[in-house]
């Protein structure tokens, strides 16, 4: 016993000697007040049109921000208008490039310029020691005018489980407006199994070009780790939705709706009946029962049985839904044209919502 206690002993003061030969080197960082901030530097007005949006990009350069010692830094490029605040985009170098037709959709839709518009645009930069919680540092503004356009419409496509996840029949869904990044469809994504109905995004209708689940498409909401990716919703919480996917940030946040329906003085109806839509996943078009109008022709669509989500008309047609009509929040009554039977058919998949009315 007592040679085992003269060993561990020992074995105790080598390691303590050798301990005192290693050198551990860590990076000290000084306080905040000792950190240099980049400067961010000017940027001409910038002028985005149907010639250069998908071939030109806009360049911010900025000077090297110190922390102390060598650290990796992350930049991340900021730019407000309107009281709104977008993310640009990050980079690890001194410098960002962002494309005008990005760009575009920022200042037009997260910075609410709007197309075909000029407006004075600041920009600054937040800088931090990548993968840490020490205190970032902020840059200069600087402003800069951006002119937008309205660019055509681009579409995504939606297939999932609730479609059979035929690809080639993947219902599609348009931008807001053209040169938005923001992308819109409601849609029924009831697949009949117990809880989750899975789905992804994809740029075309096949799996060969880009197609997004939540590994790259960030949810706003909580989707299960699945081997795919898929995203996903809860249908015990519901299963009708309105997806908005904005492609500039990558996320995709979902809002809730318990019902499409519609209800006017048609006979089955008489303003006091709601009847309702149908989601047809093949033809991605809400659908009525067949309706009869014999007296006053105007009715409404409204979601969720609610007067306040009703929608109607500023009698404004469609340029892009053959004899359809766009309807508005809290528009006017709808009127079709003349008495007899109808089949409604509302396109969710579009903003603002068109409606074709097909007399039967």
């Amino acid at each position: 016993m007592k040679h085992t206690k003269y060993i561990t002993m020992l074995v105790a003061s080598v390691l303590v000697l050798v301990s005192c030969d290693i050198q551990i080197e860590k990076a000290f960082l000084n306080p905040v007040s000792g950190f240099k901030a980049p400067v961010l530097l000017s940027q001409g007005s910038v002028i985005i049109n149907e010639d250069n949006n998908k071939t030109e990009s806009v360049t911010f350069n900025w000077s090297s921000a110190s922390f102390g010692p060598a650290v990796q830094v992350e930049y991340s490029l900021y730019a407000t208008a309107n009281s709104q605040t977008a993310l640009l985009g990050s980079s690890f170098t001194n410098s960002l490039s962002v494309s005008k037709s990005d760009l575009n959709g920022v200042v037009a839709n997260d910075l609410k310029v709007g197309v075909n518009a000029t407006a004075s645009i600041s920009a600054y930069l937040v800088a931090k020691v990548y993968g840490t919680n020490v205190e970032s540092v902020t840059s200069n503004s600087i402003a800069f005018n951006v002119t937008t356009f309205a660019a055509a419409l681009r579409s995504l496509y939606l297939p999932g489980n609730y479609q059979g996840w035929k690809i080639e029949q993947a219902p599609e869904f348009w931008e807001t407006d053209g040169g938005t990044n923001v992308y819109k469809i409601m849609v029924d994504l009831e697949d009949g199994s117990d809880q989750y109905s899975y789905f992804k995004v994809t740029v075309a209708r096949n799996w060969s070009d880009l197609n997004w689940g939540y590994n790259f498409l960030t949810p706003s909401w909580y989707c299960p780790e699945q081997s795919d990716s898929n995203l996903s919703v809860d249908l015990t919480e519901g299963n009708i939705y309105v997806l908005t996917v904005k492609r500039g940030k990558m996320t995709i946040d979902k809002q809730l709706v318990k019902k499409v329906g519609i209800i006017g003085a048609f006979d089955e109806s008489g303003w006091g009946t709601e009847l309702d839509m149908v989601y047809d996943e093949v033809n991605n078009l809400w659908v009525s029962p067949a309706i009869t109008f014999s007296g006053d022709k105007n009715f409404l669509i409204r979601l969720n049985e609610s007067w306040d989500d009703k929608y109607g008309t500023n009698n404004e047609a469609s340029t892009s839904v053959e004899s359809g009509v766009k309807l508005v929040k809290g528009g006017g009554d709808i009127n079709v044209p003349s008495t007899g039977t109808y089949i409604m058919k509302l396109h969710g998949n579009r903003t603002p919502f068109v409606l074709v009315m097909e007399k039967q």
